[in-house]
């Protein structure tokens, strides 16, 4: 009747995890985090490109949406100085 396998579950102690993980030397762990803190940098350097071009998009709506309210206002309020005017 057995196939030959053993009965009962035989547990691996191999936990897939690199082996002597905790024993790396200083010298990579300093490539380690120099390599992730360089990563970093690149990731926020992209973002805030990308905020300064959204910035840049916003302040060209708002500057197209004052233009467009100068001009349907009568001309003698357009040319008047905004401290006569307030």
């Amino acid at each position: 009747m057995s196939l030959g396998k053993p009965v009962g579950k035989r547990r691996s102690t191999d936990s897939g995890v690199e082996p002597d993980r905790g024993a790396l030397s200083q010298e990579k762990k300093d490539q380690r985090i120099a390599l992730f803190l360089s990563d970093f940098d690149q990731q926020a350097k992209e973002n805030i490109q990308e905020m300064k071009k959204e910035l840049d998009s916003l302040l060209q709506t708002a500057e197209k949406a004052l233009t467009v309210e100068l001009l349907k206002m009568p001309v003698a309020i357009r040319k008047m100085r905004r401290k006569d005017l307030l």
